[in-house]
């Protein structure tokens, strides 16, 4: 058999490179926003517009909103997190693939946020704890990109496509709106939650479609019959 020959069980992927360029393209994009964004309110503080949308948002603490908010607020936490991302693993072989590779990257994000946290130096709008960017969202945002892109890789229907996008859209949001209305964050340290935790999700989906890996396939074809003595 050649050296660089597979046993007959297996599937060599091929690298696509469209895939390849478009999680390239998102990576790059969201984390150069994400340091663009850390530049700018390292140097003037609060950015325009995030006193105003803040105190808009405060207005409907009391309210319906403000009662709902404190439970989409655990959407960011590890207690939701967590079994979330098993309940991935359990379903998708192919997130199972490179397991390390997805919850390393949720670590990863959350070690840069603190890290960010430290060298931007802005306060929250309580308190003196540092609070941009905000890492419920970051986090949140993280295994929300990684799950589309293990969902872009399974045989699943369109529908179901949309219909995981759009709750992934709207997880995304409602913890962000959390963390403003409970007043841990301005909205500048959502949105650069989504930036950051966008952005380490991307480069590892960039990283995973430039590496494709063989996995085992279902038999269709008999055996390969070992011949002894011709």
């Amino acid at each position: 058999r050649p050296w660089n020959s597979r046993p007959s069980g297996y599937n060599v992927e091929a690298m696509d490179p469209i895939v390849v360029a478009r999680w390239r393209a998102l990576c790059l994009v969201m984390l150069g926003a994400f340091l663009g964004m850390s530049v700018v309110i390292y140097a003037i503080g609060l950015l325009p517009g995030d006193g105003s949308l803040h105190r808009e948002v405060l207005l409907a603490r009391g309210t319906l909103a403000h009662a709902i908010a404190r439970w989409t607020n655990h959407g960011g936490r590890w207690e939701f997190l967590g079994p979330a991302m098993i309940v991935l693993l359990l379903w998708s072989p192919i997130a199972r693939r490179r397991w390390w590779l997805w919850c390393g990257t949720l670590l990863l994000s959350g070690a840069v946020e603190q890290l960010f946290k430290l060298l931007v130096g802005r306060p929250r709008p309580r308190g003196v704890n540092w609070g941009f960017p905000s890492g419920p969202v970051t986090a949140v945002a993280t295994f929300v990109v990684l799950m589309l892109y293990v969902l872009s890789r399974e045989r699943v229907s369109p529908a179901a496509r949309l219909a995981l996008l759009a709750v992934s859209i709207v997880l995304v949001g409602s913890v962000g709106y959390a963390r403003i209305i409970l007043n841990a964050h301005w909205p500048s340290d959502v949105l650069g939650g989504v930036f950051l935790g966008g952005g380490c999700a991307a480069a590892a989906a960039w990283w995973d479609a430039a590496h494709p890996a063989d996995h085992p396939r279902t038999r269709t074809a008999a055996p390969d019959i070992v011949r002894i003595g011709g």
